[in-house]
């Protein structure tokens, strides 16, 4: 088996991706995917074919510069990814993208996934458009089976690249991104940016190394960390099927439910953010997992409260050239808000 890592699409060569998929491969046609939605990396489909036929992989690789892939470096998104793959996938008992092949070199950050191109089994979601809560339920359920799977599990501790949210460097990493993108959000945003915002957001960075911490107690599961419509897929026979597994760590579950509600779902009445989580509590009692509904209430707010920095972060790379990206993250912001204020968590204690 292979054991180079290649840097760009041109080092995807039939004789490269025959060593890795230990079979003959006699072509590869690439063409790029997530053109200018800020990703860390660079995603390729890959036309395949040789003797045994013809297959469409995705190939996930790193940023071809190192100011590209700096963001990823620090936070080892790569080596996390990469680690999911090889080490929990199959643990996980949810739909997540076959992976052909799996590597990383973390002197050098450069990092290769061959994985299944879900999308002819599934159609992608759209966060911008979002989903009712009743069309949300499958993501519930299935964001409930993968954390039961890992539920208090110690054995996630063994897992170098599977760091706890509060571990270094993370807190410091994403404060840093915060303080920098905070600005930018008042420039793209001012409608939404009320005396009460503008306040609370200009000491949010502060915050940061103790919320992480609070959302770090056990006990803890395997957190998808970025479980919204934009990363999962629906098989018309209703399963879902979740990809981008690079911010995985060890946290509390309900932060991945409150940023999945909070910021992918169209929320029609506030009770809705107390109803997703008796949904999510009820499917976990399914799975084996009866976790205290106060505490569960508890965390889901202070998860709520982590979610205000996905949309700031996401504004430090907006450009007026990425229309998409620009719309996402105001979509984001203003579900984010309301979740906010329905559920009262400016007054949390940290």
């Amino acid at each position: 088996m292979t054991t180079i890592i290649p840097r760009t699409v041109d080092d995807l060569t039939p004789e490269w991706c025959s060593a890795a998929l230990e079979r003959k491969i006699t072509s590869v046609a690439a063409s790029p995917l997530g053109v200018g939605v800020g990703l860390v990396g660079q995603l390729f489909r890959l036309e395949l074919a040789g003797p045994d036929g013809t297959e469409t992989l995705i190939a996930k690789l790193a940023a071809p510069t190192d100011d590209g892939r700096f963001v990823a470096t620090v936070l080892n998104m790569y080596g996390r990814e990469v680690g999911f793959y090889t080490e929990l996938s199959a643990r996980t008992h949810i739909g997540h993208p076959r992976c052909a092949y799996a590597a990383h070199d973390p002197d050098t950050q450069d990092t290769v996934l061959l994985i299944e191109d879900v999308s002819s089994r599934g159609r992608m979601l759209d966060q911008i458009a979002g989903v009712s809560l009743a069309e949300a339920r499958p993501a519930i359920r299935c964001l409930a089976r993968l954390h039961a799977a890992f539920w208090d599990d110690a054995s996630l501790a063994d897992l170098p690249f599977l760091k706890r949210l509060c571990d270094d460097p993370y807190p410091g990493a994403v404060a840093f991104a915060y303080d920098t993108a905070w600005p930018r959000v008042q420039e793209f945003f001012p409608d939404l940016m009320t005396e009460r915002v503008k306040t609370f957001g200009d000491s949010y960075s502060a915050k940061i190394p103790a919320l992480f911490a609070k959302l770090s107690e056990p006990p803890a599961v395997l957190a998808h960390g970025d479980w919204r419509l934009d990363n999962l897929f629906v098989t018309p026979a209703g399963e879902v099927i979740a990809v981008d597994w690079q911010l995985v760590d060890r946290s509390v579950g309900p932060r991945d439910l409150a940023y999945f509600v909070t910021e992918s779902v169209n929320v029609t009445d506030d009770a809705d953010f107390e109803a997703a989580l008796d949904l999510y509590l009820a499917d976990l009692a399914e799975f084996g997992v009866t976790p205290d509904r106060d505490w569960a209430s508890e965390m889901y707010r202070y998860g709520t409260l982590l979610g205000f920095v996905y949309p700031v972060v996401a504004a430090g790379a907006l450009t007026i050239e990425d229309p998409r990206h620009m719309e996402l993250t105001r979509v984001m912001l203003v579900r984010c808000l309301r979740a906010m204020d329905a559920l009262d968590v400016y007054s949390l204690p940290l």
